[in-house]
């Protein structure tokens, strides 16, 4: 019996090491996806700031770094931009790594060379083109006059119809963004009410106290 004990003793003992293995590297596992979750979604982060025209690819350095701020203490990116043989096309990678901190969170402290590189992202971009709204869209001179005349009574600088700049948008206040968003979304044969569901909400509430809304026939329910 002494001899049985002993054996089961060990038998349960190598299980255990087994299961604690096992749980080990389910852990590491969990924690790796995480990691990679994470910095894919930063990386997406990045390629948007390009899209909305907050990073121009004319005007930065071959390679740029940064943080994530505060709320990502840990993670850092590497943005290489390479021209490429089309004209005001390039080529960009972003690098997005991490490394825990020694200690509170600094801006611009992040310790590159000692990161891990967690994700890799390669993307083209091209340097947005000014639109003439006549030619692109092929307007009327009736209709570019009217055009026109409505976003230059706007006030707001690049919402020009011969040269309009579609990033301008993405840098307008609430105020401006409600006087504008009516009237380019006209140039471009857009329907306002169509896109209700794409506009943020304290945004789409201040349109519909401004009446822009009374003019367009929305779906039940909405």
């Amino acid at each position: 019996m002494l001899l049985e004990t002993i054996v089961a003793a060990g038998m349960l003992v190598v299980a255990l090491a087994i299961i604690g293995s096992q749980f080990h590297d389910s852990q590491m596992t969990i924690r790796k996806m995480e990691r990679r979750i994470r910095a894919i979604t930063l990386a997406e982060q990045q390629l948007a700031f390009l899209d909305l025209g907050l990073i121009k690819l004319d005007s930065v350095d071959e390679v740029e770094e940064g943080d994530f701020g505060s709320r990502f203490p840990d993670w850092g990116w590497l943005m290489t931009t390479e021209p490429t043989a089309v004209d005001s096309m390039y080529r960009v990678t972003i690098d997005v790594l991490h490394r825990v901190r020694d200690g509170d969170y600094r801006q611009d402290t992040f310790e590159y060379d000692d990161a891990e590189r967690v994700y890799r992202v390669f993307a083209l971009r091209a340097i947005p083109q000014r639109l003439d709204l006549a030619e692109d869209f092929g307007l009327s001179d009736e209709e570019y006059d009217e055009i026109s005349e409505q976003l230059s009574s706007a006030g707001i600088p690049g919402l020009d119809a011969a040269a309009f700049d579609p990033s301008v948008l993405a840098k307008l206040d609430s105020e401006d963004l409600i006087k504008a968003l009516p009237v380019v979304l006209n140039a471009l044969g857009l329907d306002l009410g169509a896109l209700e569901a794409l506009i943020p909400p304290d945004i789409l509430q201040q349109l519909k106290d401004s009446g822009v809304f009374d003019d367009t026939p929305l779906e039940d329910g909405n």
